[in-house]
């Protein structure tokens, strides 16, 4: 019995997937960079050439795939996610086009790919320059003349979009002589690159209220804000995780119930003690030192005596110094 649109057997993998999608917007904020994107992103929506998003790692290169899609003449059709990292030659290949019984090995019975399924609509090659060279040629076949193999079946033919992302520099690669250059030229045919948060610190405030809207309406949490303290030290904060680093950094907080006003020792970041390096920028030294405080005592879980002998003062003294900074104590 077929399942997701032709699929004739068997789960498609947890990073490899079609999808209900939940639509970001990929353009919250008022950045020029952010508005450029917006711009560019508007005028090729509706075209069916295949797009290369360019950008780091947190940029949101997955969520401007899918507003791409829904702003497309494919909108109704499928789209479908393949995460191209960490896949084996075989197993890419069998998920993208699927294979008859006898074609691989441990398979009972026959498989639609991800290309059958993402038929009239949308297929999203993330991390693209992890294709394995031998699959590479028989994904231009398809961008080229829209057909292709299924492993140890017939010649088929599909209809979908491209969208491919990467991270890294694919023509690099191609001059490395790494990745086919004839696909490269196929896949970048129009590029978005996205840009990193740390050039846009001014659509922060807006993002983080979009953010922990939608997070404490997930949650099913009141909605929290952050104090001008709290929302600076976002702003100087350096972001290498990008847009999915401040999400997690704001979640973090709401779930962990600090609201409804979020301060700088709620904020818990993926690199240690990242406020205390050269992003802090502005940052007085009575700042640094609550700031640290707080650390220590999140760590520590409120337990101020084994907080005080890690900063290297008295019980008493870093009681005075909770008191002064009305620094609130949790378990």
């Amino acid at each position: 019995m077929k399942t997701n649109k032709g699929r004739e057997s068997g789960p498609t993998p947890d990073n490899n997937r079609t999808e209900t999608l939940e639509i970001l917007d990929p353009f919250v904020g008022s950045s020029r960079v952010i508005r450029e994107l917006a711009e560019q992103a508007h005028k090729v929506a509706g075209c069916d050439s295949p797009l290369l998003l360019q950008g780091a790692t947190g940029t949101g290169k997955g969520v401007l795939a899918r507003w791409l899609h829904a702003h497309s003449a494919r909108a109704n059709e499928p789209f479908v996610d393949v995460n191209c990292a960490g896949l084996s030659c075989e197993l890419l290949e069998a998920e993208l086009f699927g294979h008859q019984k006898p074609a691989l090995n441990g398979a009972s019975v026959a498989q639609s790919g991800l290309l059958e399924i993402a038929d009239r609509g949308t297929i999203f090659l993330d991390e693209v320059v992890d294709i394995d060279p031998k699959v590479q040629p028989k994904l231009l076949r398809v961008l080229e003349k829209r057909r292709f193999h299924r492993l140890g079946g017939h010649d088929r033919s599909v209809d979908v979009r491209f969208i491919a992302a990467t991270q890294g520099d694919l023509n690099q690669l191609v001059q490395e002589k790494k990745f086919r250059s004839d696909l490269y030229f196929r896949i970048n045919t129009i590029r978005l690159v996205l840009p990193p948060l740390s050039r846009r610190p001014e659509d922060i405030p807006a993002l983080c209220e979009c953010i922990l809207a939608t997070a404490a309406q997930k949650a099913g949490l009141p909605r929290a804000s952050l104090s001008p303290a709290a929302l600076r030290v976002l702003q100087e904060y350096s972001w290498p995780g990008n847009v999915r680093e401040l999400r997690n950094v704001l979640e973090r907080a709401l779930v962990l119930g600090f609201g409804p006003i979020l301060r700088p020792e709620h904020l818990s970041f993926e690199r240690d003690m990242s406020l205390l390096s050269s992003d802090a920028g502005s940052l007085t030294l009575t700042d640094l030192e609550k700031l640290y405080i707080c650390r220590v005592l999140q760590e520590e879980h409120g337990r101020v005596q084994i907080a005080a002998r890690r900063l290297g003062i008295g019980r008493s003294s870093l009681y005075k110094k909770i008191k002064d900074y009305d620094i609130a104590l949790r378990s």
